[in-house]
């Protein structure tokens, strides 16, 4: 059986394959790594390998690494950025400093559908682009819904926000103005840039929506797209799958 672990900025998702039989979870980790590994690592079934994408820093792969040996056995493979794979050629001029989530989740587009862009819609919204030859062109890193929401508040002395639905219109109340004047911040960003792109790719090309707040984001999206939750996932086992 193998294990395939994504750990972001705040949620870690697991997968576990044993042939066709897939087992999957996750959730916010909070960086309390041995709470977070508990139900991916809590198998009847010895593994016969663990990967590993992580964007939490050298520590905290540290710590997961000593983690997933001690309850394993194995050594965890990491897999992090590098300048060229699977076809893809990474244009960061320090490949590593390419968040292994974007790098993977561009990977697993490419090879899907040659040309692409990637949405990731998590604690940070990124928008990553690969052409026809493999070339990643770049990207945008901004804050997500829930750092907007976050910095909104804190920074504000009076506006108080209770959880609640967001949409394009105008907000009737202070906690519809901020939920609804987020996501349309958001999604107007998306747009464009996926407009633009599609000028510059081919009028078709395919958008893969990832990430945490990908259902609630791509809700209003006014163009057409492929929502892939586990997209980070199929990459890493992708790479993981060239290693047999």
């Amino acid at each position: 059986m193998k294990l395939f672990i994504d750990v972001g900025n705040t949620a870690l998702k697991w997968r576990r394959r044993r042939g066709d039989d897939i087992e999957q979870g996750g959730g916010t980790h909070r960086r309390d790594w041995e709470a977070a590994l508990r139900d991916p690592l809590a198998s009847h079934q010895p593994f016969d390998s663990v990967w590993v994408a992580s964007v939490a820093g050298a520590e905290a792969d540290a710590r997961i690494g000593v983690l997933i040996r001690e309850a394993t056995g194995l050594a965890a493979e990491f897999y992090y950025s590098v300048r060229d794979d699977f076809g893809v050629h990474n244009c960061y001029p320090e490949a590593r400093r390419l968040g292994v989530d974007r790098w993977v989740a561009l990977i697993e587009c490419h090879r899907r559908h040659g040309a692409g862009i990637v949405v990731d819609c998590g604690s940070a919204l990124t928008i990553d682009a690969v052409d026809e030859d493999g070339v990643f062109l770049g990207g945008y890193i901004v804050p997500g819904l829930g750092m907007l929401r976050t910095a909104l508040l804190r920074d504000t002395a009076d506006v108080h926000v209770g959880p609640g639905q967001a949409g394009l219109g105008l907000g009737q109340s202070t906690g519809e103005c901020v939920h609804n004047g987020l996501l349309r911040m958001s999604v107007a960003f998306v747009t464009d840039v996926v407009v633009e792109l599609r000028e510059r790719l081919s009028d078709t090309c395919p958008v893969l929506v990832t990430g945490g707040d990908a259902r609630e984001l791509s809700a209003s999206f006014p163009f057409d797209f492929d929502l892939q939750p586990d997209l980070v996932l199929d990459g890493l086992e992708r790479v993981a799958a060239r290693q047999k």
